[in-house]
């Protein structure tokens, strides 16, 4: 019964994951990070495989994206400056608005991505900030001391959230790992 209803049922375009103090949007399509939110600070940023855009404050995304064709240039004359892709990225900044763009990134090709994946996700934002600010989480400093006196993080997954039809719905599942940095300090072990 339960599997053919679950066959019956609409398959989600987006996902949302809270993972500690954070969010991040996912599409169905690609597995692509979209989107981030940073419930910390108050930061968002969108993604695409060319860079990215930050925000100091979720607010502010939508004039940040408004704002893109303006920097289209800038962003050309940054990109052109440097040698192709090595992996590296350069930023431009205007005020709380940070763009990241990958070197020998198609400058056209990237604002483009950043604006239709930002209309596409722009009903998410505000249902995903609600929800991962309604999480109850240890205070952040508190999570901070912890790291500081015992070198182990504690990663917690507070569950996923999927949208189908305009409607973002939570699905709570706790999930905590241990982790700590190996002697070279780049990776991490699970404990």
């Amino acid at each position: 019964m339960l599997n053919k209803r679950r066959k019956r049922e609409k398959l989600p375009d987006y996902a949302v994951r809270f993972i500690g103090y954070s969010a991040r949007i996912i599409a169905r399509k690609g597995n692509a990070e979209y989107a981030f939110l940073d419930f910390v600070s108050g930061a968002a940023g969108l993604c695409t495989s060319e860079g990215c855009l930050f925000v100091t404050k979720r607010a502010a995304l939508s004039s940040a994206v408004a704002d893109l064709p303006s920097c289209v240039d800038e962003l050309k004359s940054l990109v052109k400056s440097v040698l192709p892709s090595d992996g590296r990225q350069d930023e431009l900044r205007r005020g709380e608005v940070v763009i990241y763009v990958n070197r020998g990134a198609d400058v056209e090709r990237f604002v483009g991505q950043l604006a239709r994946r930002y209309r596409a996700i722009e009903p998410i934002l505000e249902q995903a900030e609600r929800v991962g600010s309604e999480i109850e989480r240890p205070p952040y400093d508190d999570y901070i001391y912890e790291i500081a006196k015992t070198g182990i993080s504690r990663v917690v997954s507070y569950g996923d959230a999927f949208f189908v039809d305009g409607k973002l719905t939570y699905h709570p599942e706790r999930r905590t790992v241990l982790i700590k940095p190996t002697a070279d300090e780049r990776t991490f072990e699970v404990l």
